[in-house]
């Protein structure tokens, strides 16, 4: 197919070179970013003390969606997995869709991203608006995925590392706290079911359109696969510690901040990490993880800005994107790819201008319903590849608990897109969603009918 071939591009200085830890590293550090830093204060406000099963919940949901996809990776290792797949088992339509789909997904992601670098910012200038700062940062990261693969590669991984370290510093710092005083907060947030869920079960799944957003970054891990060594015995051992590590994560931070801080009283305009630091008495130590999150912010954008590079390249290889996206300059390096993707990387950033921080809510809660989109398409991809599976494709992810799995995920989607419409901001990311793939399909048709006139 079209399409497989693309794998035959080298997009990086080594090929198959991952190992276990370093594809769960990979993972760990391109999923942990703003959505949990600071969109986690969204959850909390819409769940309460539940937020914790909020996170709990999601991640299980996502365990069964990446144990899907590398299950069938596993057995068809390629590069781009996710546009290849959706080609092969539901047609040119869905791979085209799914190619594009990520691609703009990964769009909304840095401009999400580059939002939440400008609230962490103003931390130290207030008076500096959050356009302009995420506008600025936005410049930054397009320049620093200029660089050659071995320098990105090294400011990649310094930054993950230092996100991973604040997080757990937070986590530490917390528990020595509640251990020598106890819960913090005055009323007990588990004293009963009502406490536990004060805004009922449709709060409590509002809260998970957020908590979805914080586990988005799988497809760093999905799409990395194909360069693992030994894909049978590392890809299963990387991602159970990848998502075994990011669910306690998640889960004992939203645990240490309800027992710090009263939920109610969570400013959405600031990282709840470091609003549970001030509360314990650690205001010294808010600057330091601020800053370590705003870092955090960066390397997801360097990261999702790479990719989708790539993505563009492999749309360009498989002729679903002009030709000129897949071309090289005299120094190897993919110019028109790159520059695409910071002209609109910069045209959505640039909405914060009209819509300051509110802009933070959209693109994530749009973000959210492309996730949902990708998943469903790769839970159903699942069934199907169980039903249409070679002799010797014998390998399933221990992660994902068979066709029960998939459809249990599947249900739990549609559970929170329905619950998830209650809210007038995830309205608006919902329809943004909507229209974007309703122009992806537009284009597809164009597409269809330009290959026919050129034969």
């Amino acid at each position: 197919m079209q399409s497989v071939k693309n794998s035959n591009r080298n997009t990086g200085p080594q090929e198959k070179k991952l190992n276990t830890y370093s594809l769960a590293g990979l993972g760990v550090g391109g999923i942990i970013g703003s959505g949990f830093f600071l969109g986690s204060a969204i959850s909390i406000r819409q769940a309460g003390p539940s937020v914790i099963l909020s996170f709990l919940l999601s991640g299980l949901v996502v365990s069964q969606v990446l144990g899907a996809i590398t299950s069938i990776s596993i057995n068809r290792p390629v590069t781009g997995s996710f546009k290849v797949y959706a080609e092969q088992f539901l047609g040119k339509y869905a791979g085209f869709t799914m190619g594009w789909v990520l691609y703009i997904s990964n769009l909304l992601a840095i401009g999400s991203e580059a939002v939440a670098a400008g609230i962490f910012i103003r931390f130290w200038v207030p008076k500096v608006s959050v356009a302009v700062s995420a506008f600025s940062i936005t410049v930054l990261v397009i320049l620093i995925n200029r660089l050659n693969t071995n320098q990105f590669s090294l400011v990649e991984s310094g930054m993950a590392v230092l996100k991973i370290s604040a997080l757990l510093f937070f986590i530490i710092a917390a528990i020595r706290f509640i251990a020598a005083n106890g819960i913090a907060v005055k009323s007990n947030p588990f004293s009963s079911l009502q406490a536990f869920l004060p805004n009922g079960i449709s709060g409590f799944f509002q809260s998970m359109l957020i908590a979805v957003f914080s586990y988005a970054g799988i497809s760093t891990v999905a799409m990395a696969t194909a360069k693992v060594k030994k894909p049978e015995k590392e890809i299963p051992a990387a991602t159970i510690l990848m998502m075994a590590s990011i669910i306690l994560f998640y889960a004992a931070a939203m645990f240490l901040i309800i027992c710090t801080v009263n939920w109610r009283a969570v400013n959405t305009g600031i990282s709840p990490l470091v609003q549970a630091l001030s509360a314990i008495g650690l205001g010294w130590a808010s600057a330091i993880i601020n800053a370590a999150i705003f870092i955090a912010a960066v390397s997801v954008m360097l990261g999702t800005y790479f990719g989708s590079v790539q993505i563009l390249l492999s749309l360009s290889d498989a002729g679903e994107a002009p030709k000129a996206f897949g071309k090289t300059n005299r120094k190897s390096f993919f110019r028109n790819a790159w520059l695409l993707t910071g002209v609109l990387s910069l045209c959505v950033v640039g909405l914060s201008f009209l819509l300051s921080s509110k802009l933070f809510n959209y693109l994530i809660s749009a973000c959210s319903y492309f996730s949902f989109f990708s998943w469903t398409i790769n839970l159903i991809i699942f069934l199907l590849w169980l039903k249409r599976r070679r002799p010797e494709e014998q390998f399933t992810s221990p992660m994902i608990l068979g066709k029960g799995g998939a459809y249990m995920s599947l249900a739990v989607i549609a559970v929170l897109i329905f619950f998830s419409l209650g809210v007038g901001d995830y309205r608006i990311g919902f329809f943004t969603a909507a229209a974007l793939i309703l122009l992806i399909s537009m284009c597809y048709l164009f597409y269809q009918k330009e290959r026919k006139h050129s034969r």
